[in-house]
């Protein structure tokens, strides 16, 4: 399951970053921190390895400015871009093929991000929700740079603003990773 993951987590960075070469795993920050965190991950799952999950996670934070502590449950094809600034609450659950860009933060308890989420540079999602009750972030959903969601966010949908609301409906292939799959994008001068 975690080599399963990892390598899914690799397959979303090479599309990203296309052109060939080994040089590109060591440059790019996202692609350390991504396999820091999944590291943390497989050592944080037996007991006696917890502390090198927790140095892992240290590690992540003083060479890419990621904090995603090893109990953060994070689907595959995970894209850090731009990683700085990244925080993560321990109890947060992140879906599958979701992008999040630098000095985001998802903080406070009981945050559910759906699959094929994209956040944006800036932006918030912050919980203040009690008990068993959760902030959710549907699938298929932009949040967009600086935006702050306080509030639960239906799938297919792009939110802006302070507090974030949404502005419109995400068309079919108006996620990020379908859109990079189908070769929409601008020319990538990546390595």
């Amino acid at each position: 399951m975690w080599i399963a993951t990892l390598k899914e987590d690799v397959r979303v960075f090479r599309l990203v970053h296309s052109k060939r070469g080994l040089l590109k795993y060591l440059y790019f920050p996202d692609f350390r921190a991504v396999v820091l965190f999944r590291l943390s991950q497989l050592f944080f799952q037996y007991r006696l390895l917890r502390p090198l999950a927790y140095a892992c996670t240290v590690l992540n934070d003083l060479l890419t400015g990621v904090w995603i502590g090893p109990n953060v449950q994070a689907g595959p094809g995970l894209f850090l871009g731009h990683p700085r600034g990244l925080v993560v609450n321990p109890t947060a659950i992140i879906g599958s093929y979701c992008s999040i860009m630098q000095r985001v933060t998802i903080g406070g308890p009981n945050v559910v991000i759906g699959n094929y989420v994209e956040i944006n540079a800036g932006a918030q999602i912050i919980s203040n929700v009690k008990g068993m009750a959760r902030l959710t972030v549907g699938d298929n959903v932009t949040i967009g740079a600086g935006s702050v969601v306080v509030k639960d966010i239906p799938a297919n949908s792009v939110v802006v603003g302070v507090p974030a609301r949404v502005v419109k409906e995400n068309s079919e292939f108006g996620n990020w990773y379908d859109l990079r799959k189908h070769g929409k994008r601008e020319s990538d001068n990546g390595f």
